[in-house]
């Protein structure tokens, strides 16, 4: 694969709160890219492909999930999400009958075929040749979708700890503290980072920086804003048109990142005891040579 080649399959990935949605977007206002309108997560969450391949979960308790919570769901503010906003129940339900078909004589290329049948039509309907996919959990199974699609591209969003750690507070699915919601965030950074590495054949390999680029959303709102988005670019293996330099004027400002939100409120022996606590967390994951540690460490210096 040359990175300079204009990508097919680009998955955007990150912990929660981390800015997946905002970079989907800004993708799929190119030219080039159809950006997917949800979370598709049947590729990478739980009981999902990479579960599926490896035989964690059968083939019958895929496809209950496919076909019920990752069809419809309807999330904790009454809205509802999944595939059915994309298609059809009839071409839904056809998609996944050749994939269960399929599946027992070729998996891989059943679930590539089943991945295609299911997103590939966003495409199709805009008449642009590439897709950006942004379920956070992307990254994490990067080993899994490197086998499924050997050109793709994943990009991982981060930002600011204390910044995403705030925001996980006012969910009902993290800590409602912000100082437990920093390890919180961490933890899943060190997932990620295992996801990004792998062993095939005895040999451990990562991926390399033709197939991974991380996204401060920091520095894409509101640092250097200009190079930041010509490098994402770049590793898409595109230019900036007309589409993408609209929305990231119009979109992709301070209020993007909300830099800063984790001190609204707190008072001084507060914000210093959060301070602390992600200082000693940035060191700790630097210690471990978290791919994403020193662009954060950066950042933090920067930006303050």
């Amino acid at each position: 694969m040359n990175a300079a080649d204009p990508a097919e399959l680009v998955f955007v990935g990150g912990t929660g709160r981390s800015g997946t949605h905002v970079l989907g977007r800004l993708l799929g206002s190119h030219g080039r890219f159809a950006d997917v309108p949800i979370e598709s997560r049947f590729h990478c969450n739980k009981r999902g492909m990479p579960e599926l391949l490896s035989g964690t979960v059968t083939l019958a308790g895929f496809l209950e999930k496919l076909r019920g919570f990752w069809w419809h769901r309807v999330r904790v503010d009454g809205q509802p999400r999944g595939l059915y906003n994309l298609m059809t129940r009839r071409e839904f339900d056809r998609a996944t009958e050749r994939f269960e078909r399929r599946y027992h004589s070729d998996p891989v290329g059943a679930c590539r075929d089943l991945f295609r049948d299911l997103l590939w039509r966003v495409a199709e309907r805009e008449r642009k040749p590439a897709l950006v996919e942004m379920s956070s959990h992307n990254v994490k199974e990067a080993q899994t979708l490197r086998r499924l699609f050997a050109g793709a591209r994943f990009v991982h969003t981060v930002r600011d700890g204390r910044d995403a750690a705030s925001s996980v507070t006012t969910k009902s699915w993290g800590p409602d503290r912000i100082v437990p919601a920093i390890g919180w965030w961490a933890d899943r950074l060190r997932a990620i980072d295992a996801g990004v590495r792998g062993w095939e054949d005895g040999a451990g390999f990562d991926l390399g920086p033709e197939r991974l680029h991380t996204v401060v959303l920091d520095d894409l709102a509101g640092g250097d804003r200009g190079a930041a988005l010509e490098a994402l670019l770049r590793f898409c293996g595109v230019a900036a048109d007309a589409g993408v330099r609209e929305f990231f004027e119009q979109e992709v400002g301070a209020d993007a990142a909300h830099h800063g939100r984790w001190s609204r409120g707190l008072g001084p022996l507060a914000r210093a005891r959060v301070r602390h606590r992600y200082e000693r967390t940035l060191a700790a994951l630097a210690a471990e040579g978290n791919h994403v540690a020193r662009p954060l460490i950066d950042a933090y210096e920067r930006l303050g």
